[in-house]
C-alpha cells in the first residue's frame, strides 16, 4: 500500500485558528459548556460541513460528523463506521495540542481523502468528545454517556468551579433527560481510533516518533486511615503521643516504593489531618493513594500488598475507585505499526497513563490511539507544547492507519 500524506500546512493553520478560541494571558481555556467552548465546536463543525460532511450533535453536545462510503455493490450489506478524533474542551489555562490534535487531524485525514479522490469502503465518523476534561467532576463524560457507562448522579455533583454539572448542561441548552439518547449500539462502530500528544516525556527520552498505544491504564484508588488520640500539643509529653500523623507519614514512602519496585504509578496526593490545628496533636489522618497500572493483576497485587502493609502499621486501607485498564485491539495496533514503518517513523508500544475517550469507546468497539512527543513532558499547563514536524507526523500515521483498516475489515 502506498502512503499518503496530509496538507501539512492546512493543519497547523487550523491549530493556530482553534487555539484563538479561549487564548489569554495564561493559557487556553475552554471549558465544556461554556460559551466560548461552544464557539469552538461550532467553527469545527462548519470546516466538517465544508468537507462535505452530515454534521450533528447529540443529546449531550458530542459533534457527530459522517462521510459517506464508496457506494456498495448490490447484494453487499451496510458496514459499521470507523470512527476518529478527539476533544476541543480544556481544563482551566491548558494547553493548545491536549485534545485539539486529535480533532484536527482527523479532519486533516479527511480533507486527504478528498483531494485524493479515494472513497473509503466503511463510513467515516468524526467525533468530537464533550467534556474530555474532569472540569465536570469526572472526565471523558460525553465518551462515557455514548458508551453507555455514565453514572446520571454525576449531574449532581459540583464541576470545576463550584456549581453543579447540570447547570452548566442546562447553560449549553441541553436537556438532561434527553442524555440516554446519545448512547451508541455496539454495531454502529466498528472502530474507534485517537491521535493525542503523549502528555509525558517517555518518547522523548526513548527517542521515538510515535507511541503505539497498547492500552490504557487502570486506576484504583484508596482511602488510607490511621487512628491515634487528640491532645493538646504544648502539654503532652513526647512519650506519651498517640500522634495518628507520625503512624501516618512512613505510609507516603512505603506507597512510592511499592509502585517503584513494582513499575506502576502510585501516588498520595491528598492527606487530611485532623483536627488540623497548629496546637492539637492529630488524632486521625486520612489520605487517599492512587494506582496506575496497565494489568488487573499488577493492581490486585499491589493492593494487597499495600492493605497488608498499612495494616501492620496500624491504618487501614479502603478500596474508594475501581476503574479496570482497557487494552488496545490487537489489529488496530498491527495497522498503526505498519503504517509508521511504511512512513519512516520509529515508534514504540506503550501505556497510556491518562485517561483518554478511547477508554470509554472501548465498551462498544475496537479501539486504539496514537501518540506524539509532548516537549519536556509537560500538558495541562501553557508550557504544552508538541513541535510541527511531530503533529504532522501523527496525522500521517492516523491516514494511512486508517486506509489499512478500511481495507483490512469487512464489517
Amino acid at each position: 500500500m502506498n502512503s499518503l500524506g496530509i496538507d501539512a500546512d492546512a493543519l497547523l493553520r487550523d491549530l493556530e485558528t482553534l487555539a484563538q478560541f479561549g487564548t489569554g494571558e495564561r493559557g487556553v481555556t475552554r471549558i465544556a459548556y461554556s460559551p466560548i467552548d461552544l464557539q469552538a465546536r461550532d467553527w469545527v463543525d462548519a470546516q466538517l460541513r465544508g468537507l462535505g460532511c452530515e454534521v450533528r450533535r447529540d443529546s449531550v453536545g458530542n459533534t457527530i460528523a459522517t462521510s459517506p462510503p464508496t457506494p456498495l455493490l448490490r447484494g453487499e450489506g451496510s458496514r459499521r463506521a470507523i470512527t476518529i478524533g478527539s476533544h476541543t474542551d480544556t481544563v482551566p489555562n491548558g494547553g493548545r495540542f491536549d485534545g485539539a490534535l486529535g480533532v484536527l487531524a482527523a479532519i486533516a485525514c479527511l480533507r486527504t481523502l478528498q483531494t485524493s479522490q479515494l472513497k473509503l469502503k466503511h463510513p467515516l465518523e468524526i467525533i468530537n468528545f464533550m467534556a474530555e476534561e474532569a472540569t465536570m467532576s469526572g472526565g471523558t463524560t460525553g465518551s462515557q454517556i455514548m458508551a453507555g457507562l455514565f453514572n446520571p448522579q454525576q449531574f449532581e455533583q459540583k464541576a470545576w468551579d463550584g456549581r453543579l454539572v447540570r447547570e452548566h448542561f442546562a447553560g449549553a441548552r441541553l436537556e438532561i433527560r434527553d442524555w440516554r439518547l446519545a448512547i451508541r449500539r455496539p454495531d454502529e462502530l466498528a472502530a474507534y481510533m485517537e491521535l493525542h500528544i503523549e502528555q509525558g516525556d517517555a518518547l522523548i527520552r526513548a527517542d521515538k516518533q510515535i507511541g503505539v498505544v497498547e492500552g490504557i491504564v487502570g486506576i484504583r484508588r484508596y482511602r488510607a486511615v490511621f487512628e491515634g488520640y487528640a491532645n493538646h500539643a504544648g502539654t503532652t509529653p513526647m512519650d506519651s503521643r498517640d500522634d495518628a500523623l507520625v503512624q501516618a507519614a512512613p505510609f507516603v514512602q512505603v506507597v512510592r516504593d511499592v509502585a517503584v519496585a513494582h513499575n506502576v504509578i502510585g501516588t498520595v496526593g491528598k492527606l487530611d489531618v485532623m483536627p488540623g490545628a497548629p496546637n492539637v496533636i492529630p488524632g486521625r489522618v486520612e489520605m487517599i493513594v492512587e494506582l496506575r497500572a496497565l494489568h488487573t493483576q499488577a493492581l490486585d497485587e499491589i493492593g494487597g500488598e499495600l492493605i497488608a502493609r498499612a495494616i501492620k502499621m496500624g491504618g487501614a486501607l479502603e478500596r474508594v475507585v475501581d476503574k479496570p485498564p482497557t487494552h488496545s485491539d490487537a489489529g488496530l495496533l498491527t495497522c498503526i505499526e505498519a503504517s509508521c514503518d511504511a512512513l519512516g517513523l520509529t515508534h514504540q508500544r506503550m501505556p497510556s497513563g491518562a485517561f483518554h475517550d478511547a477508554a470509554s469507546l472501548a465498551a462498544i468497539c475496537p479501539t486504539a490511539m496514537i501518540f506524539v512527543p509532548s516537549v519536556g513532558g509537560v500538558s495541562h499547563s501553557p508550557d504544552e507544547f508538541t513541535h510541527d514536524e511531530d503533529c504532522v507526523n501523527g496525522a500521517n500515521v492516523l491516514l494511512n492507519a486508517l486506509l489499512r483498516v478500511d481495507e483490512v475489515m469487512d464489517y
